[in-house]
């Protein structure tokens, strides 16, 4: 009797463990502070939120909350490599929405998909990419590119951004 006891709770322990789900990982990197690879991991939903407000904020013009979501030390890195601080940003973001608000321009920043990986999920911080599909039109000339731009989230708070741009041809 005590053994059928103890083979129970051996097999339900046995039969928990194999329920548990493994942590998946896939591919590689050696973005680390001692080039030691790493593979990437699912990111979070905390992560892929803040990317979410980002995209609200600069859609909506909302340049005091847009801040906000900015470490003090982040940078910006446009498809041309130039760097910026995220006031300068926001500011260059501000005048030229206001310029197209204006002129009766229709530019638009059209989210496609968002994800988020972490390299180390003990260590925090998490890459975010988000797809946009941009459009413009000032009733002469209409013109469209995808962007990439790729976050570092560390804590609710950007570190870094780095844009990628692709032409669209139109046909």
């Amino acid at each position: 009797m005590k053994l059928n006891r103890i083979l129970y709770i051996i097999s339900f322990i046995i039969l928990i463990m194999s329920c548990t789900p493994t942590e998946r990982s896939i591919g590689m990197t050696t973005w680390s502070d001692n080039d030691t690879e790493f593979k990437f991991h699912l990111g979070t939903e905390n992560a892929v939120n803040v990317v979410k407000k980002y995209d609200e904020y600069f859609n909506n013009s909302d340049w005091d909350k847009a801040i906000e979501i900015f470490a003090d030390t982040a940078k910006i890195t446009y498809f041309n490599g130039q760097k910026v601080s995220p006031q300068e940003l926001i500011e260059m973001s501000r005048l030229r929405d206001s310029s197209f608000k204006a002129n009766n321009v229709d530019y638009k920043w059209n989210l496609q998909n968002l994800y988020s990986v972490d390299i180390d999920p003990t260590r925090g911080g998490e890459h975010v990419t988000a797809d946009y599909n941009v459009t413009y039109d000032d009733g002469k000339e209409k013109m469209q590119f995808n962007s990439i731009l790729r976050f570092y989230v560390i804590e609710d708070k950007i570190i870094w951004v780095n844009q990628f741009n692709q032409s669209v041809v139109q046909e």
